[in-house]
């Protein structure tokens, strides 16, 4: 009987903060779900995945060939976004999000080559229109566990006409949506909301070979923010594939240039 009044306490405040994660994660939901936000984030997604289809184009006429193998956006998950809060001893807040992550949106361009990810970089480097606020160049000093890609936080300005088509978009979308299901649509007043100027969006954009992209996405499944710990002879098998990955695209780069010089 004593045991058990010991046990209550404790499984008490695991149940309060079980609570309190949840009712954080709720909060910061409803304002991540805020179309202003949305429509923000996925111009300025858009708008940096655009920049890579022009940059491909470039090195199209440069070199006879492209560079982009293939490109993903994404915007980061209530979810996501409160683990990463945590993990980082900030408050789990929508605006302490905002102000402190960088990767709220995200862009993921997988390259053939590391000489194609420098030119990339560079590239991007130069353009007065953005501002890099931080580069990491995780492929000339890996990651502990073998992690390799170059990360470029950019601030992107985002016209404000282009977030008003995305808001007009999904305003749309969502009466359609509306209509099918039988409810009367919603009537939204968007007088005097007009927005004048850029408006500054950070995007992190991630450069990465296909080899490390495969790697990168075997470890995120073995390994990545899971509650476990793997085993050291998991570990030291993920950083020995890691060394197999650098080794294979040397030879890729050095084929790829043999190419070149055949033509």
């Amino acid at each position: 009987m004593e045991k058990q009044n010991k046990q209550e306490p404790g499984k008490r405040q695991k149940e309060q903060r079980k609570q309190e994660s949840q009712k954080e994660l709720e909060m910061l939901t409803n304002s991540w779900e805020d179309e202003l936000f949305q429509a923000k984030h996925a111009a300025a997604r858009e708008i940096v995945v655009r920049l890579l289809r022009e940059l491909n184009g470039f090195y199209i006429v440069k070199t006879g060939h492209g560079f982009l193998r293939f490109v993903e956006s994404r915007i980061k998950t209530p979810e996501s976004i409160c683990g990463k809060l945590k993990r980082k001893g900030y408050p789990v807040d929508f605006d302490t999000a905002v102000e402190q992550l960088n990767d709220l949106s995200g862009v993921r361009c997988i390259c053939y080559s590391v000489k194609e990810i420098y030119w990339v970089a560079r590239q991007i480097g130069e353009d007065s229109r953005f501002t890099i606020i931080k580069a990491k160049d995780y492929i000339r000093k890996p990651k502990k566990n073998g992690y390799e890609s170059y990360h470029i936080v950019m601030e992107v300005p985002v016209p404000g006409d282009m977030i008003e088509e995305k808001l007009s978009g999904k305003q749309l979308t969502n009466q359609v949506s509306e209509k099918k299901s039988g409810k009367c649509p919603k009537q939204k007043n968007n007088k005097g909301s007009k927005l004048t100027g850029d408006q500054m969006v950070r995007v992190e954009l991630q450069l990465r070979t296909m080899i490390m992209d495969a790697w990168a996405g075997m470890d995120n499944r073995v390994s990545y923010k899971k509650e476990n710990e793997i085993s050291p002879e998991m570990t030291k098998r993920i950083e020995k594939y890691a060394k197999i990955g650098r080794r294979l695209d040397k030879l890729i780069q050095r084929t790829l240039e043999e190419e070149v010089l055949d033509v």
